[in-house]
């Protein structure tokens, strides 16, 4: 019910424009439920995105920068936005030329639903 509930999450916000794909992947690295395009090894991003954004988390803390909130990587053919979501992250594929306003509100909005899920 769960996977069902994330999944749709998932799914409306790949409709949001810019947006290729999206994954809740656990603090530990495996994958919840995708919804990336074919080609994408889901379990080889989940487990690097846990990674890097659990480094993150622990840079923000040792700066002062409280709570790690949301990171971004951009990349020459696109952006990799997480987000906390809770017992997950919310990993987002967008295209390099984005409206990130917009993304960022879609994301903020998709990780409450998801935290209300889990």
């Amino acid at each position: 019910m769960v996977k069902i509930m994330i999944g749709r999450i998932l799914s409306d916000l790949n409709k949001t424009e810019g947006i290729k794909g999206s994954m809740l992947v656990g603090k530990d690295g495996l994958v919840i439920e995708s919804q990336m395009p074919g080609g994408v090894d889901t379990e080889l991003i989940g487990a690097m995105a846990s990674a890097a954004y659990g480094s993150a988390e622990r840079t923000a803390s040792e700066i002062n920068q409280g709570t790690l909130e949301q990171m971004m990587i951009e990349g020459e053919h696109g952006k990799t936005i997480m987000t906390d979501a809770g017992e997950g992250i919310l990993v987002v594929l967008a295209d390099s030329k984005v409206n990130l306003g917009l993304i960022r509100i879609n994301i903020r909005r998709s990780t409450e639903k998801v935290k209300n899920a889990l």
